[in-house]
């Protein structure tokens, strides 16, 4: 490579240096549909030998030579000639480009006229780019609106790896996001592994809500895919359904993996479901239990000791309608001390909650006990689930509340079954 410049948009430009480019498809699937919608394709080198040449050898040697936008371009004829003629109708082509390249005024409209040259629509391709922090985002943005112009879909590549962050992906506003493979390696270790089970539903569902689908990457384990479909991710890809290779898998071979994720994660959903509901019976109903006697005229503390009583039970709180507290709020069997790091924020007396979804939904529904999901309270450092319910007093709307220390009561869930 070393000194060359090459023509990379005409003739056939796949040797370099006696290595010939080849190109290895990965299936990409969509997790509803269960079946292949598009292929990734990946560079490899053929140098006559019994061992192909992997495209970071490859990458590394054109970045040494000063070659690397020229093999990129290169890369891309490449798999437009060798996809092409395999690539089954209504799916998609998966390019990598790199981010100069990318940016090249003009190059989205010369890589769309190739692909029309090899048969490809430019709608049938799907432009992946590493959002690295050396590009400009305001170049990347401007790119990817080119790209999208002529047709192809853009998709940034190794999200939640290096440089990427949310603010830079809403600027570009790519139709596609990859999580980088960090980010579903379902065999991470303690105190990672369950932040990011339960981080990961949310980021994708933020990534939805801001009109992007979702690509998991580097899917190996039968636990990996677990979570990307317990994360509600749209497409998977990785070794778990086969190496990149230059022949297509065959149609359906990775359906069973699917339907048996899909059974599983419904039998377990049933059973957190169920195991819910039995654990929070007793406070559900002795809340409503004390609802009534609150609203009979009883004290704060008759009305809530056999709440307070109960194992999980952080405190219990009165909120008037405007969401403020107007009686003390009781501490609960489970209450712990308060820590003068996070005493800022530890007394919600002078607080307004009405903003909160279990304040705004249990106002709504009067004498119905509403339950929230886990959340971390701003008044402290534990995980808890809120229960609410909206009854009267001296014909005063009240909200009568207790959280829970959601850990602790999740404990108990396998002793249920």
């Amino acid at each position: 490579m070393p000194g060359r410049r090459l023509n990379v948009l005409s003739g056939r430009p796949d040797i370099v240096d006696g290595i010939a480019l080849r190109t290895h498809l990965q299936p990409i699937f969509s997790l509803p549909h269960q079946r292949e919608v598009g292929y990734e394709a990946l560079l490899r080198g053929d140098a006559g030998g019994d061992a192909l040449v992997g495209a970071f050898d490859l990458f590394g040697r054109a970045i040494v030579a000063g070659t690397l936008t020229e093999l990129d371009r290169m890369s891309h004829l490449t798999h437009l000639r060798n996809a092409a003629p395999m690539l089954p109708a209504a799916h998609w082509l998966f390019l990598n480009v790199n981010p100069a390249t990318f940016i090249d005024p003009g190059y989205a409209a010369r890589l769309a006229s190739a692909a029309r040259e090899a048969g490809l629509a430019p709608e049938r391709l799907v432009i992946e780019v590493l959002e690295s922090g050396g590009t400009d985002v305001d170049d990347l943005a401007r790119a990817t609106h080119a790209f999208r112009a002529q047709g192809f879909l853009v998709a940034v590549d190794d999200f939640g790896a290096g440089h990427s962050n949310i603010d830079r992906l809403l600027t570009l506003k790519p139709d596609i996001v990859k999580l980088d493979r960090s980010l579903v390696r379902a065999g991470s270790t303690p105190p990672r592994a369950p932040m990011r089970d339960a981080l990961m539903p949310k980021l994708v569902d933020l990534l939805h809500e801001s009109g992007m689908f979702v690509v998991a990457e580097g899917i190996e384990t039968g636990d990996d895919l677990m979570l990307a479909a317990r994360s509600n991710v749209d497409f998977v890809q990785g070794y778990l359904f086969g190496m990149p290779s230059a022949q297509l898998a065959g149609r359906g071979t990775a359906t069973p993996l699917f339907e048996d994720v899909f059974d599983a994660l419904a039998r377990m959903r049933r059973t957190e479901r169920l195991a819910s509901d039995l654990l929070l019976m007793p406070y559900r109903s002795n809340l409503t239990q004390a609802a009534r006697r609150f609203a009979s005229g009883a004290t704060t503390e008759a009305t809530c000791a056999d709440l307070l009583a109960l194992p999980c039970t952080l405190s219990c709180f009165f909120l008037d309608a405007g969401g403020r507290e107007f009686m003390p709020g009781l501490a609960g069997a489970a209450a712990k001390a308060p820590s003068e790091r996070f005493a800022p924020i530890a007394d919600p007396s002078a607080g307004r909650w009405d903003n909160r979804p279990y304040f705004v939904d249990a106002y709504a529904k009067p004498q119905q006990v509403i339950t929230s999901a886990p959340y971390l309270s701003v008044t402290g450092t534990s995980l808890c689930v809120t229960l609410t319910i909206a009854t009267q007093r001296a014909a005063r709307p009240v909200v009568i509340g207790m959280d829970l220390d959601w850990r602790r009561l999740i404990e108990a869930a396998p002793a249920i079954f």
